[in-house]
């Protein structure tokens, strides 16, 4: 089954402080720009980085390419639009010139690991310029560099909506911005990428409580992520997802990041069955075949047939037990799920009696063996 990825779209801003500054002008201008026959990611990124050695200087190039030649489409701002791949983000932003948060994002996230950078891509959600909490949910990047975990947002960098049109300006202030300072206007839905050791949760952030930034805190979320890196990306988001709980479910943002975690928790783990599930189908159709022809031509050892029908069997139960109880926002996946746990129950039977007749061949002294394909 496959999953849709949804567009993050919000462009309300506020100002920030980042790493923007004078120093950076000879690179700015050489980084606006690339030549038209680059057209892949992989190698706009390579052609901006080529004599770079700094990763905070490779991060600025990419930062001002993607902030100069990507505009704000606001014609999706508003849209519910679906992908079924990053790779379809990133190739339609490259091909128009044009995305929401969510190409931005993505293009900047690609580009870096593309060229050896720590990037992260981070969803969340943002309070405006009014400071009131954003409507849409948004997407920026983080980035570590010499062991420091920095934040910036390309689509923030890049313009600003006025007056219901899109204003492409180029704006200094979003560039490697110290977590403390973007927690204030950004926040995260998992907590870990907040980069903070006394993160806040989303109750503080909405009532803009930030005692919590002058206070030490016991949240090691360097050896939380580094460590995550080599789990299962199912792990991954069962992890994330009981983050997201305990940080507390406040907008309507926040759970719908939640039920997005949680299809895809449901779509692994039925995928997984399915595919268990297949394995012991393929089989026991082959176990089928060759009792047809009484486990000769070609003549069969005992314990290869036991190993046909016992996999058969293990499999149907490990796919039954990966989907008993299994529960998703999507109710096509939940009709999927339960279709499948219907089949199994006729299924399952059928597996045991064969297993039982398997045992019966088995302990038949071998000259009297035909006598049980005899109805």
């Amino acid at each position: 089954m496959n999953l849709t990825k949804h567009l993050l779209i919000c462009l309300s801003f506020i100002s920030l402080s980042g790493f923007g500054n004078n120093s950076f002008a000879s690179l700015d201008k050489k980084s606006q720009a690339v030549p038209d026959s680059l057209t892949g990611y992989r190698e706009i990124a390579a052609h901006l980085t080529r004599d770079l050695y700094s990763d905070t200087e490779k991060a600025r190039a990419l930062y001002i390419w993607l902030s100069h030649n990507i505009q704000y489409n606001l014609s999706q701002k508003n849209s519910d639009e679906s992908y079924q791949s990053v790779e379809e983000i990133i190739e339609e932003a490259l091909k128009t010139k044009t995305g929401v948060c969510q190409h931005y994002a993505e293009l900047f996230h690609a580009m870096g690991q593309s060229v050896g950078l720590e990037t992260y891509l981070i969803t969340g959600y943002t309070r405006n310029k009014a400071g009131e909490i954003a409507d849409l949910g948004h997407a920026w990047n983080g980035i570590a560099i010499d062991s420091k975990h920095y934040l910036m947002d390309v689509t923030w960098a890049a313009g600003y909506e006025q007056n219901g049109k899109y204003v492409h300006q180029f704006r200094d202030e979003y560039f490697m911005i110290s977590p403390e300072i973007m927690i204030q206007s950004h926040m995260p839905f998992d907590p870990v990428l907040q980069f903070l050791n006394n993160p806040l949760n989303n109750k503080e952030f909405i009532s803009k409580d930030f005692s919590k930034l002058e206070k030490p805190g016991k949240f090691a979320f360097k050896d939380t992520i580094q460590q995550e890196k080599k789990l299962s990306k199912l792990k991954q988001l069962e992890l994330a997802s009981r983050r997201i709980k305990t940080n507390g479910i406040q907008n309507k943002l926040i759970q719908k990041q939640l039920n997005n975690n949680l299809l895809q928790i449901a779509t692994i783990k039925y995928n997984t069955a399915i595919d268990t599930l297949n394995y012991g189908v393929e089989n026991y159709n082959l176990y089928v075949t060759h009792k047809n022809k009484q486990f000769r031509n070609p003549n069969l050892e005992d314990s290869y047939i036991l190993e046909l029908i016992e996999s058969a069997e293990r499999a149907a139960f490990t796919a039954n037990e990966m989907l008993y109880g299994l529960l998703s926002p999507s109710q096509e996946l939940n009709t999927l799920i339960a279709d499948v746990r219907r089949k199994l129950a006729t299924i399952m039977p059928d597996l045991r009696k064969e297993k039982e007749f398997v045992e019966k061949y088995l302990n038949t002294w071998k000259p009297f063996r035909m006598m049980l394909f005899v109805k």
